[in-house]
């Protein structure tokens, strides 16, 4: 009984953490893949691009896995290149903040029910909006023919409309453009070459296109890197001043 008056407070506050913050306010989230590097970092080897001398990085390789080519990377400029002997330091993934009360808009990085596999949630980048025609021509992204002017922040990255090593065809290209309905949504990874995102998907969620993240599977906007210290930064504070597969784990990850 003496104890009982201590403890209240902290059963209050733990309460308070999965009842309120978790469901309906934030949430803190990891990626363990890199479809979303520069912006969002997985399990990383890193090493120097060696066209403006940024970081480089890509995800690891398996020790008993001999790829015929140097593994694909990319720096904070999002030049996309292959470099040979890259060093193998595994570094540890970003830890960020995941805001649910945000409405999303175009450019935010956005967590989301996988459409194909709703129990997996992935972060990508949001490009799309509810009733717009979207495809992808000469690296950028274009809506209802009109062709989008990225953030400063994102200056530099390039959409594919083609992916290497992949036989399907793809959603978004200017042959096949995505209709997206009145609550759908086209979301892409920031590393092109590498991502498993709206361009790719073969089944959508019930009454959806395969394409398409329907409002109902939005989870929130990423609005915090917090960890580690030399990667903090504003992911949507950073879109909004300049214009403003990978799954999540709860401090589970999130692929693309």
């Amino acid at each position: 009984l003496a104890w009982l008056p201590t403890l209240l407070p902290s059963v209050a506050m733990v309460l308070i953490a999965f009842l309120v913050l978790r469901p309906f306010i934030c949430e803190a989230f990891v990626t363990p893949t890199n479809a979303m590097a520069p912006t969002l970092l997985g399990n990383h080897w890193r090493d120097r691009c060696p066209d403006c001398g940024q970081s480089n990085f890509c995800s690891p390789l398996e020790i008993w896995y001999a790829p015929a080519e140097s593994p694909r990377m990319i720096c904070r400029n999002f030049h996309v290149n292959r470099i040979s002997d890259v060093p193998q330091q595994a570094f540890r993934p970003d830890r960020f903040l995941v805001a649910k009360f945000l409405t999303p808009k175009r450019w935010d990085v956005v967590v989301f029910q996988y459409p194909e596999n709703p129990s997996t949630l992935y972060v990508m980048r949001l490009v799309g909006l509810p009733g717009e025609t979207i495809h992808i021509e000469g690296g950028a992204v274009w809506a209802n023919g009109n062709k989008l002017e990225p953030p400063r922040s994102l200056r530099g990255i390039e959409y594919l409309s083609e992916v290497p090593d992949w036989r399907g065809d793809l959603w978004g290209s200017k042959d096949r453009p995505a209709v997206l309905g009145e609550d759908e949504y086209f979301v892409l990874g920031d590393f092109s070459p590498q991502s498993k995102d709206s361009r790719l998907w073969e089944r959508g969620a019930s009454g959806h296109s395969p394409f398409a993240v329907p409002d109902s599977l939005m989870r929130g906007v990423v609005t915090h890197i917090y960890w580690p210290p030399r990667r903090w930064r504003r992911p949507r504070g950073i879109v909004w001043r300049a214009h403003g597969p990978p799954e999540c784990d709860r401090t589970m990850p999130c692929t693309g």
